[in-house]
């Protein structure tokens, strides 16, 4: 689930390096939200960088219980 994969981001380190395919994917879904800044390349099987997460990723995920 991306709100999972938000919680780890969180937790861990910044930048973080992602680069299991159902991650990336979750990945874009957070990018797209506004959740996180991330570069994500078009190239299959190529590693996504997330380099931030928003304040609206952070209260996402504290609203949804997680932090």
């Amino acid at each position: 689930m991306a709100y999972e994969l938000l919680r780890r981001i969180i937790a861990g380190g910044l930048p973080m390096t992602v680069t299991h395919a159902e991650d990336i994917e979750h990945l874009r879904i957070l990018r797209d939200a506004g959740y996180v800044k991330a570069d994500i390349p078009m190239d299959d099987g190529a590693a996504a960088v997330v380099n931030a997460v928003t304040p609206l990723g952070r209260t996402a995920l504290r609203y949804f219980g997680g932090e």
